[in-house]
């Protein structure tokens, strides 16, 4: 469902995105450090395109903002205002108004992955913290692999793992992100290795056993995966794979609340190790 530009007040008005506002926004991005990945940029400027949104006063862009409406909730992510203009409530109304356009479509389940700044604005709005996402990194060096394609078969085990976690169909995105990686199987995990060069993503990771058998065999698979680079993993903490990825030379970078609002009581999906992004698609 596409929605439609909207008019705040008489300075701020809520637009689908045009080239100037994309550059705005990986301008913002790149200064806070954020990873926004090919497939995501494609997917938000094609089959999600009406979930972008780009706020701006007066004309000139101040702020953006992404959602991802799954069938049985939605995630939001990339909510940035530029630098300046910080301070003065613009993300506040920014994150009421995708609420709002979410709710609209009757989903009533919100999911996002808070820092400790925004994470106040989330909790008065009724989100609910229910686990951490940690971030790990190694560097690998690199290494001859010659590339073979997912069997449908592998694609097919992956949405269905991610589908008993996360209670929701997500396959549409997955086949963007599984293009070009790589699927890793053992007995009772699954996992994909998206690759971007000199970038790697490990994610989704699900888990039928938190054993450190499965979690050692996916993280080696990984390592193993797609040729050199970095590998990057935001993990569930409740998962336990940080102490593992930590002995086998990951480092930790970073963590934030995994936080939603929801009919629901909260609490991390069954099974999920570790995102299937850096944050923008949960």
């Amino acid at each position: 469902m596409k929605l439609a530009a909207t008019v705040i007040n008489e300075h701020l008005t809520l637009v689908r995105p045009e080239i100037h506002d994309w550059g705005a926004f990986f301008f913002w991005a790149q200064d806070e450090g954020w990873r926004v990945l090919p497939p995501e940029a494609s997917l938000f400027r094609g089959p999600l395109s009406g979930w972008a949104f780009a706020l701006r006063c007066d004309g000139q862009t101040c702020g953006f903002v992404t959602a991802v409406p799954y069938p049985d909730f939605a995630w939001i992510g990339n909510l940035i205002i530029t630098p300046e203009m910080r301070g003065r409530g613009l993300g506040s109304q920014l994150f009421d108004r995708i609420c709002d356009n979410i709710r609209k479509t009757g989903i009533d389940t919100i999911w996002l992955a808070a820092s400790d700044q925004g994470k106040p604005l989330y909790s008065s709005r009724g989100f609910r913290e229910c686990d951490r996402v940690e971030r790990w990194q190694m560097f690998i060096p690199a290494h001859h692999r010659n590339y073979a394609p997912n069997l449908p078969d592998a694609l097919d085990a992956l949405c269905k793992a991610d589908r008993q976690a996360w209670a929701t169909d997500r396959r549409m995105v997955l086949q963007y992100l599984a293009t070009g990686g790589e699927i890793i199987r053992t007995a009772k995990s699954i996992a994909l290795v998206q690759n971007y060069g000199a970038i790697k993503v490990l994610g989704p990771w699900l888990a039928m056993e938190d054993t450190t058998r499965e979690h050692a065999a996916i993280i080696l698979g990984a390592t193993r995966a797609g040729g050199g680079g970095t590998l990057q993993t935001d993990i569930l903490a409740s998962s336990g794979a940080g102490a593992l990825l930590e002995d086998c030379g990951f480092s930790r970078c970073g963590d934030c609340a995994l936080m939603v609002a929801g009919p629901t009581t909260p609490k991390p999906p069954d099974g999920a190790v570790a995102l299937a992004s850096l944050g923008s698609l949960g």
